[in-house]
C-alpha cells in the first residue's frame, strides 16, 4: 500500500473553501507531500484510503475541479472544430462570390511599385519581361488579376560578362543596389528569386514584385536554355530561342519587352486553357489569411 503525508501549508490552489498544495512527488511513488486546509498540523503517514475518504468529505471540490477540468478539454475541442469550420466557411464565400480578389487599394500600391521597379531596371539597363501570371496578364490585355498579390518579373542572371552592369553579378552588392533604390529586398536562394517591396514591409504580405532570376546553359549544349528549378514552374528549362529576341508591348501604360515564343511558354506553363482567367482556393486561402481582402480598408 502506497502512502501519502500530511505536512504543513505552502502553496494552496483553491481561493475558498478548502486548501490543498502537491509540493513534490518522489520518484518511487512512495510518498506525497499534501497540504489541507489552512492549519499546521503534522501527522504521522496514514493510508491512501484515509486520505481519499477525507479529501471526499472534506474537499467535494476536488471533484469539481476535475469536472471543470474535463469540460474545458471538450470545450477547447469544441472551440477548435468551430474555429476551422468557420475558416472554411469563410474560405468557400470568398472563393465563389468574392473571387479571391484583393483590395482595390493592394493592387494598386503593387501597379506603383512595379513602375518603380521598372524604372529601375530601365535605369541600370538589365532586360527583364513579365513572367508567371504576370505574362498572362499582358497575353490577355489586361492590367492585373484582382486575386493576384504580386507581379512576376525574370531577368537572365548572372549577367554577361561584357554587361555594363556585371559586377552586380555579386550577390551582395545586387541586393544592396535594390535597397539603395528604397526596397525591401527579400532573397530565396533555394528559388532563385527576388521579392521586392516598399521600405519597411515584408514583402510575402504586402504588395511585393518577384523578380526570378534565370540561368544560362549554352556551353556544350546543342539547345542553349534559361534555367530555373523552383517547384511552382512546370517549364523549367526554356529555349533561348522561346525567350529571345525580346518583342515590345504596351502594359500598365508603358513599353515592355516579353518572350519571343510568349503564347508557348503560356501554354507549356499553364496549358490549353491559360487564356482563360481563372482563380484558385490557394490563391483565396493565402489572401485570406495574409489580410489581403481587407488590405489598408481600416
Amino acid at each position: 500500500m502506497k502512502y501519502l503525508r500530511l505536512g504543513r501549508l505552502a502553496n494552496f490552489f483553491f481561493h475558498n473553501g478548502q486548501f490543498i498544495s502537491l509540493l513534490s512527488l518522489f520518484p518511487n511513488l512512495l510518498q506525497f507531500h499534501l497540504i489541507v486546509d489552512q492549519c499546521a498540523y503534522d501527522v504521522e503517514t496514514i493510508k491512501i484510503q484515509e486520505i481519499a475518504n477525507y479529501l471526499h468529505r472534506q474537499c467535494p471540490l476536488l471533484k469539481i475541479l476535475v469536472l471543470c477540468i474535463h469540460m474545458e478539454e471538450h470545450l477547447r475541442r469544441a472551440f477548435y472544430i468551430v474555429l476551422i469550420v468557420s475558416i472554411l466557411v469563410i474560405l468557400e464565400v470568398y472563393y465563389q462570390y468574392g473571387q479571391c480578389a484583393v483590395t482595390a487599394k493592394y493592387s494598386m500600391k503593387n501597379m506603383k511599385l512595379t513602375h518603380r521597379i521598372m524604372d529601375m531596371l530601365d535605369g541600370l539597363s538589365i532586360v527583364y519581361w513579365p513572367d508567371c501570371q504576370s505574362l498572362l496578364n499582358v497575353l490577355r490585355n489586361e492590367t492585373y488579376n484582382i486575386w493576384d498579390q504580386d507581379v512576376d518579373l525574370s531577368i537572365e542572371w548572372p549577367f554577361k560578362s561584357n554587361h555594363i552592369h556585371s559586377k552586380l553579378n555579386n550577390l551582395q552588392l545586387f541586393i544592396e543596389t535594390f535597397q539603395n533604390n528604397d526596397f525591401n529586398v527579400e532573397y530565396y536562394p533555394d528559388r532563385k528569386l527576388f521579392s521586392l517591396s516598399s521600405v519597411n514591409e515584408k514583402s510575402a504580405r504586402q504588395p511585393h514584385v518577384d523578380i526570378w532570376l534565370w540561368k544560362r546553359y549554352d556551353e556544350h549544349e546543342i539547345k542553349p536554355v534559361l534555367q530555373l528549378f523552383d517547384s511552382s514552374l512546370k517549364y523549367q528549362s526554356r529555349l533561348i530561342s522561346d525567350i529571345y529576341p525580346l518583342k515590345s508591348v504596351t502594359w500598365l501604360g508603358r513599353n515592355v519587352k516579353i518572350p519571343r515564343q510568349s503564347h508557348k511558354i503560356a501554354y507549356k506553363e499553364y496549358g490549353i486553357s491559360y487564356m482563360k482567367p481563372i482563380f484558385i482556393r490557394n490563391n483565396c486561402l493565402h489572401n485570406l489569411i495574409d489580410g489581403r481582402w481587407f488590405y489598408n480598408t481600416l
